[in-house]
């Protein structure tokens, strides 16, 4: 969910680790160099269609593109394949997922990163009073019920981290501890 300091955290740990961080995976293949210009052009075209088969496909498309231009890489990405199912996950989608899996199978830990609603208001508020994301606060609780459905039956190794009363230091350095000690990365 977009508030909850997934970039934040994700640029964090690129820093500390020195992964290369990939956002916006599919902008790889719309934009040249940094633009992202014809990405989100693309991608609220996308987004503006109610199909969530054909939404699924799009970002699953990002999903298998980011595993084959990063192929034996260490890379942090702050949306993967939970992010794709809370938006475009459901009942008649679900065979989009289940092909994207098969595909990619799951990174070596994922982190999915929570905030109350509350907390994810108040940010999105102090980012941008306007932000067209307040209009999905009230969906936070289902989306992290989607996200950790899916990461469950996909088996995908992970840990929910909840940000609401943690600073950009704390999250990441719970992270690192996490990975230390499930054998994911070995740093001082």
């Amino acid at each position: 969910m977009d508030g909850v300091g997934k970039t934040t955290a994700a640029t964090g740990l690129t820093d500390r680790l020195n992964f290369k961080i990939v956002e916006k995976p599919l902008h790889y293949l719309f934009d040249e160099g940094e633009s992202t210009d014809n990405y989100i052009r693309i991608r609220d075209e996308v987004n503006a269609n109610t199909n969530k088969i054909f939404t699924g496909w799009f970002y699953g498309l990002g999903n298998i593109f980011l595993y084959e231009q990063f192929k034996n890489q260490n890379i942090i990405t702050d949306r993967h394949i939970l992010s794709n199912y809370c938006w475009s996950g459901s009942d008649e989608s679900d065979f989009v997922f289940d092909a994207i899996y098969r595909a990619i199978g799951h990174p070596d830990y994922t982190f999915i990163i929570y905030a109350s609603p509350e907390v994810v208001a108040k940010r999105l508020l102090k980012r941008d009073v306007n932000d067209s994301d307040l209009k999905k606060v009230s969906y936070v609780p289902e989306a992290y019920e989607k996200m950790i459905r899916i990461m469950k039956k996909y088996d995908m190794p992970g840990t929910v981290v909840d940000t609401s009363d943690m600073n950009e230091k704390e999250v990441v350095d719970f992270m690192i501890d996490v990975l230390k000690e499930k054998g994911i990365i070995d740093v001082q």
